[in-house]
């Protein structure tokens, strides 16, 4: 909108001063830009973050094997967590990341 030119003068306007002649809220403008913009969809979606040593279908196959190798029922993801990152020596984040 803010580098269209004028059909009877030939020049260009700013952004500001069409908004004003038509009463337009900038926001709205900038709030459609935006979404067109996030419209897009990444050819490589990828996690944020440090990426894991692990593939998630070994991490889970290690999580099992730990909750079977222990004496108790009901574990915590606190105490798989340690032992993971203790006696396996496996690094991974204590909380799901979505």
């Amino acid at each position: 909108m803010s580098r269209e030119t004028s059909v009877g003068t030939g020049k260009p306007y700013g952004l500001e001063r069409v908004c004003r002649v038509l009463e337009f809220p900038r926001s709205t403008v900038y709030a459609q830009e935006a979404r067109e913009s996030a419209n897009g969809v990444a050819l490589h979606p990828q996690r944020r973050g440090p990426k894991p040593n692990l593939p998630d279908a070994d991490l889970l196959a290690a999580i099992r094997a730990d909750l079977e190798a222990s004496p108790f029922i009901g574990e915590g993801h606190r105490k798989v967590w340690a032992r993971l990152r203790i006696l396996r020596g496996i690094r991974v984040s204590r909380t799901q990341d979505r």
